[in-house]
């Protein structure tokens, strides 16, 4: 059984470990002896659980875009499983070892942690830091049940019932997982929340910022706090009651929302605005990941005229979603923009994350995507965007990949938050319209879900918001609209992929194809816009629901799939 477990470790961290920070250094065990010196050693032993938070994504999932109309990769790899896919090639079928991994490894810190005397010189800063990672372990097994849970939860092709994950809270062996069967879906949730339950009793930090205190002080502010326990209820709820699952009530899941927002800030705050996506102290991220100093995600992805590859083209279906300076989707008759010039008098969000034509916010280089442009068609290289726009969101204007210049600087620091305040604050307003109507709240609530609706779009520069107003009028207005936020402020983090999923939009409208837009210089300098057709799309109704990988349903003595697959 040691064996097992040391093997089994060694491989593990070998392949995560290249993500961690100094944050979450990690002592690994080569033998049997070191193995057991780790757990008598509070130095050791207190980074043993660092390589489960190496499982926790550190850049947005942007290829799950691919995967839904917001998006096409400039290298066109994802068009034939753009929406299709089987058991074999699912998008998200790396989540489901990768998770069960990473809890194998908190069962065993479960195990072995925790028989030790953690400071033998300062008895009271032993029983903190024992009590704070115990915490943390419960808080990281939550999250990765949960990862399970939001892509592999689905109905049973045997009886249709909502199942759910594996629910392995002990050390077990390979042949011992592969007896153990899927549980409802009810019975899985009910085991994260008592594991988030558990996780905020030992947990007493809301957030990570007393200084250089070594338990609570602020270097260990990408680790699991109260906030995002709170948050972690409300995302887990929310997708309880979305349409897909049906397990809980909308008034139970905005309860739950309420009560996080009130736990956290006592009401609703205004939003920080984006900035460069490098601040490590924004105080509207509840739990982030910040990885390494460089300029990676900018080489991927910055427009050819800027250095990059370009890889992530926003389609203009996203495009079209980005209303009006003040609000209004841009087909409302109050309206006020002009097809003739598309890009003016949008969003302010449709400016910090779409690169578009003549566009010159970096390092005042103007964007061209015009045939025969730098960024399009007989550019500076073979591969340009094919939808006329490049991924914005993410991307540090610090970073200057022209050698030619003086202050050509190819790094900055990346943070990227897991859960967010305006994350918390759309759960809450999905949950609270559903559940109470226009009025988007009970009796008892001091907000409602237009007042956290207004901090969101306040961010976006949408001051004088009368079409919030208005569309509370009609419920499926208001429930469009909320929607429709969750998709421009999640873009590009994969978010939308699981939300039309949850929601069971219309198979018709996620079969629309992917349009993207042909932009032509006239004699005049001016420009001309024509839609186009970038790549289809066949959304069938057992792709709701993601299938468990077929290898792990061949490999496990009990393991149902869901249906359809």
């Amino acid at each position: 059984m040691r064996k097992y477990i040391i093997i089994s470790l060694l491989v593990m961290i070998l392949g995560l470990s290249s993500s961690c920070s100094g944050e979450f250094d990690q002592v690994v065990p080569n033998t049997q002896n070191e193995f057991d010196d780790v757990f008598k050693d509070i130095s050791r032993t207190s980074t043993f659980l660092n390589p489960a938070y190496s499982g926790v994504r550190n850049t947005p999932w942007i290829s799950l875009e691919y995967h839904t109309n917001n998006a096409v990769s400039v290298n066109g790899v994802q068009r034939e499983a753009a929406f299709g896919g089987t058991s074999e090639s699912s998008p998200v079928s790396g989540e489901w070892g990768s998770a069960m991994n990473q809890i194998f490894k908190i069962n065993e810190y479960f195990k072995y942690g925790f028989d030790i005397t953690y400071d033998p010189l300062n008895e009271e800063r032993g029983k903190a830091l024992k009590q704070r990672l115990r915490g943390e372990a419960f808080g990281l097994r939550a999250y990765y049940k949960w990862v399970l849970l939001k892509n592999f939860a689905g109905p049973s092709s045997v009886d249709g019932s909502m199942l759910g994950i594996p629910i392995i809270d002990d050390l077990l062996t390979f042949e011992e997982v592969n007896d153990v069967p899927r549980s409802s879906y009810m019975e899985s949730y009910q085991s994260i929340k008592k594991d988030l339950d558990s996780a905020y009793q030992y947990i007493e930090v809301m957030r990570y910022n007393n200084g250089i205190d070594d338990i609570d002080g602020e270097q260990h502010v990408s680790r699991i706090s109260r906030e995002m326990i709170w948050a972690l209820r409300a995302r887990l709820d929310v997708f309880a009651a979305s349409p897909a699952y049906n397990q809980i009530s909308w008034e139970t899941a905005a309860q739950t929302a309420y009560q996080a927002i009130e736990a956290i800030d006592g009401s609703v705050l205004g939003l920080q605005d984006y900035g460069d996506f490098n601040d490590s102290k924004n105080l509207d991220h509840f739990w982030r990941r910040s990885y390494s100093n460089d300029g990676d995600l900018e080489r991927a992805h910055f427009p050819l005229s800027l250095f990059g590859r370009g890889e992530a083209n926003p389609s203009q279906n996203l495009i079209d979603a980005f209303p009006d300076i003040n609000g209004y989707p841009i087909n409302h008759p109050n309206s006020i923009y002009n097809g003739v010039v598309p890009y003016q008098n949008r969003d302010g969000r449709f400016e910090r994350f779409v690169f578009y034509n003549g566009q010159n916010e970096f390092r005042n280089v103007f964007i061209e995507v015009f045939d025969g442009g730098n960024d399009a068609n007989g550019g500076m290289r073979k591969k340009y965007t094919r939808t006329g726009y490049y991924m914005k969101k993410y991307l540090s204007s610090n970073i200057n990949f022209d050698s030619d210049q003086a202050d050509s600087d190819g790094n900055d620091i990346k943070v990227y938050p897991i859960f967010t305040r305006a994350g918390l604050y759309l759960d809450f307003a999905e949950a609270a319209v559903e559940a109470y109507g226009v009025n988007g709240k009970d009796g008892a609530m001091l907000f409602s879900a237009k007042d956290v609706l207004r901090a969101v779009r306040d961010r976006a520069g949408i001051q004088n918001d009368q079409y919030l107003d208005e569309a509370d009028d009609f419920l499926n207005s208001f429930i469009g609209l909320i929607h429709n936020e969750r998709r421009l402020e999640f873009a590009f983090e994969g978010e939308y992929y699981y939300d039309v999923r949850r929601w069971m939009l219309p198979v018709n409208e996620l079969s629309l194809p992917v349009l993207g837009v042909n932009v032509i210089k006239n004699s005049d300098s001016s420009f001309s816009y024509e839609t186009k057709v970038v790549e289809s799309r066949t959304f069938l109704n057992r792709m709701y629901y993601n299938p468990i990988p077929r290898n792990e349903v061949l490999k496990s003595n009990v393991i149902i799939q869901n249906a359809g697959w």
